[in-house]
């Protein structure tokens, strides 16, 4: 052996993402020294051994597990091994630009013409998984430069990106001249695709950015031509139409951005007009009044509704049989009073409670009425002292 390493760092570029350390020859009391954002991997004889993360390690039986289960003999005292060994650089590159190089042929799904559509924009990337990122990627190369990502990455993100915005414009149905305003929303989508396959060879996209899609100046053109022609065809009815739409459309971002339902906004719609009636407007705003942002309205309407038109019906005068209000205290045909009226004991003449058979005061029953009492013309028992409808005395 020869060149035996007593100290392993990283010697390579800034610009590599992997750099594969020159000399092989160590020792069991080597000192690996691994950088901020670094890992370094031991590989040898087409596996992926020991992976170390940032700080000062010595190489010995305690960090070298996998070494010394296959490779058991190369330890013991200092006894050399040969080993590779690979740093890998695994700060996010954030600069990394991208563009279909070639045109997307596409048909408008609003304007039916078919239209060549570019996109451009950014992202950045990082190693996610060392081990198989060098296995998958790297393999015995000794440096694997940024522009060496983009290379090995290139192939896929177009295609993806192809296949997404196609996908999205078909989906959408939004014509060509709407899709500016869907660029945070692609850009989502084509990441969480992205990563998918980013991450079966070990990177993984930090960031994605569509900042442009558009069509060819002259397809451009037409889309307008064809975009004016259909606006001056419509009609005023077309033209409501579309902005009823649209109003609706903003009603319900409205809605789900202030916290309530469709169903929410009739119920105020309901109170609303029954505040206007007459009779009722009272009771309804009374009960509206407290119902914060119009939860429970459906509820209110209901209780004052019920409060409203659910009133006892109006009873008769036991004089004149006329029809007299509930809560009335005269009879407004006749006069009669529509006081219940009282009755006395005919006993001690004490008041007695409706419907008794007692009095309350001296116990005494009260018999069947036999006589005329001579004050307000009753018939009452014979041996009544008092009459039980005026309380007159009778002796």
């Amino acid at each position: 052996m020869s060149n035996i390493l007593d100290t392993i760092r990283f010697e390579g570029d800034n610009n590599n993402i992997v750099h594969k350390h020159s000399v092989q020859d160590f020792n069991s009391k080597s000192q690996l020294i691994v950088g901020e954002s670094q890992e370094a991997l031991f590989y040898k004889d087409g596996q992926a051994l020991d992976l170390f993360g940032a700080g000062r390690h010595t190489l010995d039986t305690n960090n070298l597990p996998i070494m010394k289960k296959i490779f058991s003999t190369i330890f013991g005292g200092n006894n050399p091994f040969q080993c590779e060994v690979f740093f890998v650089n695994k700060v996010s590159v954030l600069d990394i630009p991208w563009g279909t190089d070639l045109p997307i042929t596409l048909e408008d799904p609003k304007y039916n013409i078919l239209v060549n559509i570019k996109s451009f924009g950014q992202m950045g990337i990082k190693v996610l998984d060392t081990r198989k990122f060098i296995i998958k990627v790297v393999g015995q190369l000794e440096n694997y430069s940024i522009d060496s990502v983009r290379a090995a990455t290139k192939g896929m993100v177009k295609l993806v990106i192809k296949e997404t915005i196609a996908k999205a414009i078909v989906e959408s149905g939004l014509s060509i001249l709407e899709l500016p305003a869907r660029l945070s929303e692609i850009s989502e989508k084509i990441k969480s695709i992205l990563n998918v396959h980013l991450e079966q060879i070990g990177l993984i996209l930090e960031n994605f950015f569509v900042t442009s899609i558009s069509a060819d100046k002259e397809d451009l053109e037409k889309l307008r031509l064809v975009k004016e022609k259909r606006m001056e065809a419509m009609t005023d009815i077309d033209i409501e139409s579309i902005k009823a739409i649209r109003m609706s459309q903003a009603r319900a971002v409205a809605r789900e951005t202030e916290g309530y339902s469709y169903q929410d906004e009739r119920k105020f719609d309901i109170l609303q007009a029954a505040a206007a009636n007459e009779g009722v407007s009272g009771s309804i705003m009374g009960a509206g009044m407290g119902l914060g942002v119009g939860f429970g309205v459906g509820e209110e309407v209901s209780k004052v509704a019920n409060q409203t038109f659910n009133q006892p019906k109006s009873a008769l005068c036991p004089n004149c049989q006329n029809p007299v209000g509930a809560n009335s205290k005269f009879c407004s045909s006749c006069g009669q009073s529509l006081a219940p009226k009282k009755s006395f004991c005919i006993n001690c003449g004490a008041e007695l409670a409706t419907g008794a058979q007692f009095c309350s005061e001296c116990g005494a029953k009260q018999q069947k009425q036999e006589r005329i009492c001579p004050s307000c013309g009753t018939t009452i028992n014979a041996g009544c002292k008092f009459c039980p409808t005026c309380g007159k005395s009778l002796s």
